[in-house]
């Protein structure tokens, strides 16, 4: 019944994007939300027809995709978001998650696949790339002290940093692209003109934007002003930090305030890289 009622959830949702007006909807199937989470070896333990082998994991999140569809027709563009690795031991990873993605193109539901990575349970920042946050993160974490001092404690354990650089997704992405047929979305390190140039060229039919937009909601129209373009995110990541407030870029605190947001006092400027000042 719980499966079945939250299949049904996901397609009044759809709807409900549908009739407020929106052009397209993306089911999120990534970073070990529920349909992520079945997928995951290591966090799907079900021994029913939901565990053990690709196809029964995948049923669920199938079944999702499937109802969205449905409920919407041809009235929008649906896309899915999905996981190519988890980036921890035991998760889903290459090769899997290629065949997931064959069976969602065989399915015929999905105008575009968006490719993403990580886990927010078990390795966020192996989607973000580049510094991690976790002593402002756990400064501003709505929780009892005891466990915002647990997270500066352990924080660095959990939020393992990995170096940014552009398109770290790209190697990755290209099993997706010489697998499949449908349009592929790729994400992760998007900035520039030359980037979004390099996707074109390796087959993909979009990219997606996210902590560039959130620094700079204009960019796409800068870049099409003047292609020399550069974007202004600094991957510091202190964006991560915002969520519990309202997420934001915390350089626009410091153009606006002349100061960083209240919401990052708590975590002293001697903790954060020069970069982040």
């Amino acid at each position: 019944a719980d499966f079945a009622r939250v299949v049904e959830q996901h397609g009044a949702a759809a709807r409900m994007a549908v009739e407020a007006g929106f052009d397209a909807i993306e089911v999120h199937l990534g970073h070990n939300y529920l349909p992520s989470s079945f997928l995951s070896p290591r966090l799907n333990s079900r021994t029913d027809e939901f565990g053990g082998s690709l196809a029964n994991r995948a049923s669920f999140p199938r079944q999702i995709v499937a109802a969205v569809r449905e409920a919407v027709g041809g009235q929008v563009a649906v896309l899915a978001k999905m996981n190519m690795r988890d980036g921890y031991r035991g998760g889903f990873d290459l090769p899997e998650s290629v065949e997931f993605a064959r069976l969602l193109e065989s399915d015929g539901h999905l105008d575009a696949l968006e490719l993403t990575g990580g886990s927010s349970f078990m390795n966020p920042m192996y989607l973000f790339r580049g510094d991690a946050p976790y002593r402002e993160m756990a400064a501003n974490m709505p929780l009892h002290p005891v466990i915002r001092m647990g997270m500066r404690m352990v924080g660095k354990g959990f939020f393992k940093e990995y170096p940014y650089k552009p398109l770290y997704f790209l190697d990755n992405a290209r099993e997706f692209r010489r697998a499949l047929t449908m349009p592929l979305v790729l994400l992760g390190g998007v900035t520039d003109l030359t980037g979004m140039r390099t996707a074109m060229d390796e087959g993909f039919e979009y990219v997606a934007m996210a902590r560039a937009l959130l620094r700079e909601p204009d960019l796409v129209n800068r870049l099409r002003a003047d292609p020399s373009t550069v974007s202004r995110c600094t991957h510091c990541n202190l964006c991560m930090s915002t969520i519990y407030p309202g997420t934001h870029c915390h350089l626009d605190d410091e153009h606006v305030y002349g100061e960083a947001h209240p919401i990052l006092a708590e975590a002293s400027s001697a903790d954060r890289p020069e970069t982040r000042s």
